[in-house]
């Protein structure tokens, strides 16, 4: 009864950090794209899980050899009827700047809370608007997405392994 008590436990805490792993931890996303023959890439990370389409985060931004940290820049997921991907508006030199990103929806859920995709992702369109005004195309590009567990969920991967490991050194041992 002890054997099956160990085993149950040690399944239900692998269960448990495999589901906390995919959609607790964060998402880290780098947007890549051009326009006008200049290559950039804006690089930001999410909750995994988010109660609000539209975020407050740092942004970094690089284009060329230049680098920028973009702090309170607002990110603003849309679904597939509004183009999909996102947006990202912020301020630079005295500008205000929003780069939309046009592609597939990547997040699930129609009402709060959202759980954000992992994945990569084509930037099928979308423009640079300068100042609410001037507008630039995007030329293609990728927008990537990779998840991150959350601590808690690799504490509990780690007891069910030390669990799993317990039960086959007390098998060896007997």
């Amino acid at each position: 009864m002890r054997k099956v008590f160990m085993i149950l436990a040690t399944v239900i805490l692998l269960g448990g950090a495999s589901a906390a792993f995919a959609d607790g931890g964060k998402v880290n996303y780098t947007a890549t794209s051009s326009a006008e023959g200049e290559n950039f890439t804006f690089t930001f990370s999410e909750p995994g899980t988010i109660s609000s389409l539209i975020t407050t985060t740092t942004v970094d931004l690089s284009e060329g050899s230049s680098n920028f940290v973009l702090p309170g820049s607002e990110v603003q997921f849309f679904d597939l009827g509004e183009s999909g991907l996102f947006n990202i508006d912020f301020n630079l030199g005295g500008n205000s700047y929003v780069v939309e990103f046009f592609g597939p929806q990547i997040y699930s859920g129609s009402i709060s809370p959202f759980t954000l995709s992992t994945g990569t992702f084509p930037v099928t369109g979308g423009y640079i608007i300068l100042d609410g005004e001037d507008e630039v195309a995007l030329s293609g590009g990728s927008v990537t997405a990779v998840g991150t567990p959350e601590p808690a969920s690799l504490a509990m991967l780690g007891f069910g392994l030390a669990a799993i490991g317990a039960l086959r050194k007390k098998a060896r041992v007997a």
